[in-house]
């Protein structure tokens, strides 16, 4: 048992010291022109400092400083929510209103408890007693309402994914797929706690199972906040997209329904010059890049490529990538290169990327094309 206990305090203080530092390192590389991880920084140490109370119960500090039992620590209203202004403002979404109001219940959960933290020990006691309305009540609402906020946030994130593939040939670190992970294993995982609250609230090895949980999270967390990139301002600000759109017309910037013949006049277009230009070899090639060389608006483009086409600029380009690496496999070309250096020559940035959409355009891999020709 002491074992035990004593891998619970260790994991407990690894929690608090390494999100709070982790914490502080991402909100002193926030830079508003390159990315935003103010927020992300505080979802830390916030989600760090939930272990001080449990670290100060286990060295018995309360006994002596009876003072501090209480402390307004608990950030189960603040933690999703916190995350989820951080995916907005490094989303493709990042232009539109600010989502800050999702930060206001768990704002206001914090004055509660910062409240119920200087009332008399003797009340405090009893308000924290298992039936009382300050301990399970406040807790479980808390987790209620971070999952509906975490629900909210892969809506966005799915919205989010429908604009990166519509406007960027590369997706590499631009999809956000590492949040959605996050979300799905923390609302997951914060339902699994809950029921271990409640039903096996003194089971050692659960507790211990959670505590390395957290590490994973906040080691997981900050990484991808460290090489996470503001999408928008990073790849279609610096494209001078704010340009081409002040150079159109509001009756363009607006997209009123356009009749389909005028799209078809306009895809046929688009298609001309990327078969003569062959653009899309370019690996980091955007809708915006695209939009510059044609003298048209972006959301022109997009609206061609996905109503008369039926798919987004990605898949077109990809497309487009795949016919020109069947026509490097069946040329003497592929003799001097190997079939990864095929797909960089096309625009391809990886083995993989290069494969899976070989895969999905053609059914089957470039080898057993190569093999079949």
């Amino acid at each position: 048992m002491d074992l035990e206990f004593n891998l619970i305090s260790l994991l407990d203080t690894a929690g608090f010291v390494q999100g709070t530092i982790l914490g502080f390192i991402l909100i002193f590389l926030n830079k508003k022109k390159f990315k935003t991880t103010l927020f992300l920084g505080l979802f830390l140490i916030l989600f760090a400092l939930q272990r001080l109370p449990i670290i100060l119960r286990e060295l018995n500090v309360y006994s002596h400083y009876p003072e501090l039992y209480l402390l307004p620590l608990n950030f189960f209203w603040l933690l999703l929510p916190l995350f989820a202004v951080y995916t907005h403002q490094v989303s493709m979404l990042s232009s539109k209103k600010n989502n800050y109001w999702l930060l206001y219940p768990g704002i206001l959960a914090f004055m509660v408890q910062l409240v119920v933290f200087f009332l008399p020990y003797s009340t405090k006691l009893e308000i924290q007693e298992p039936n009382g309305l300050y301990s399970h009540p406040f807790f479980t609402l808390g987790a209620i309402y971070g999952w509906i906020v975490g629900i909210w946030n892969l809506k966005l994130l799915q919205k989010h994914r429908i604009e990166v593939r519509n406007h960027f040939s590369y997706l590499a670190n631009k999809e956000l797929q590492w949040a959605r992970i996050f979300l799905h294993f923390s609302i997951f995982g914060s339902i699994l706690y809950m029921m271990q609250v409640y039903f096996f609230p003194r089971n050692l090895y659960s507790r211990i199972f959670f505590l390395i949980f957290d590490l994973i999270i906040i080691y997981w967390v900050s990484y991808h906040g460290v090489v996470q990139r503001n999408i928008l301002s990073l790849s279609l600000q610096k494209k001078k997209y704010n340009t081409i759109q002040k150079n159109k017309t509001s009756k363009e910037n607006d997209l009123p329904s356009i009749a389909t013949e005028s799209l078809k006049r306009l895809m046929n277009k688009i298609d001309g010059f990327m078969n003569t230009s062959e653009s899309f070899i370019h690996a980091e090639l955007t809708v915006v890049e695209l939009a510059e060389n044609l003298k048209i608006h972006p959301k022109r483009i997009s609206a061609a490529i996905n109503t008369v086409n039926g798919q987004n600029f990605n898949a077109y380009v990809n497309q487009l990538r795949i016919k020109k690496a069947k026509e490097l496999l069946k040329s003497n070309l592929e003799k001097k290169l190997s079939i990864e250096g095929i797909g960089n020559e096309v625009g391809f940035r990886s083995k993989s990327a290069f494969y899976s959409a070989f895969r999905k355009e053609t059914g089957m891999t470039p080898s057993k094309f190569k093999t079949e020709v």
